[in-house]
């Protein structure tokens, strides 16, 4: 009797863990939400530079103090999908360059063309310069014409940027953020 009330219990318990073994496990979900622009430009803004973020790096204070900045960081801004040769420039004319314009909303009032720090608590007497191919000062505001390829479905808009010393005093460290927009116009 205790043979068969055995043999029954391990078949109950072979008919309950069988079971689990063949039900689903719910795994889980969620939603994905995709989203674009379809817009009447001659080129795209590549996906990863319509919020494009640069790291300037970690770099000493007593360096940007010794050269009132850090080394520039390329910042560039790639077009793609370009369809020049069949642009239009408002003008009956083909797109042949394009304007770029940076602004922003934090500066720094001895230089309006240096973005401030924003980050909180963050280094101090430093703030972020943007420079085109050259090196050279862009100013905030005032647009940068650059020439496009023609033949080419992809065009590269040469920037830079690094961490600038603002005024006499030392740079202390911290965090630094800078923010800056930028706006297109094909010519």
């Amino acid at each position: 009797m205790i043979s068969g009330k055995k043999t029954l219990l391990a078949l109950a318990l072979t008919a309950l863990t069988s079971g689990y073994a063949l039900a689903d496990v719910d795994g889980g979900g969620g939603k994905i939400t995709f989203t674009g622009l379809v817009i009447s430009a001659p080129c795209s803004i590549q996906a990863d530079d319509v919020d494009k973020q640069v790291n300037l790096g970690e770099v000493p204070a007593t360096y940007i103090n010794a050269n009132n900045h850090s080394d520039a960081v390329d910042s560039s801004l790639h077009l793609i999908n370009c369809d020049l040769p069949n642009s239009d420039n408002g003008n009956a004319q083909k797109v042949t360059k394009v304007d770029v314009t940076f602004s922003s909303g934090s500066v720094d009032p001895s230089d309006s063309s240096l973005l401030t720090n924003t980050y909180a608590s963050g280094a101090t007497n430093v703030g972020v310069r943007i420079l085109d191919k050259n090196s050279s000062n862009i100013t905030l505001g005032a647009a940068q014409t650059l020439d496009l390829i023609a033949a080419s479905q992809t065009q590269i808009l040469p920037f830079k940027a690094w961490m600038e010393k603002i005024g006499s005093n030392s740079v202390t460290p911290g965090g630094v953020t800078a923010t800056a927009n930028y706006t297109l116009t094909y010519k």
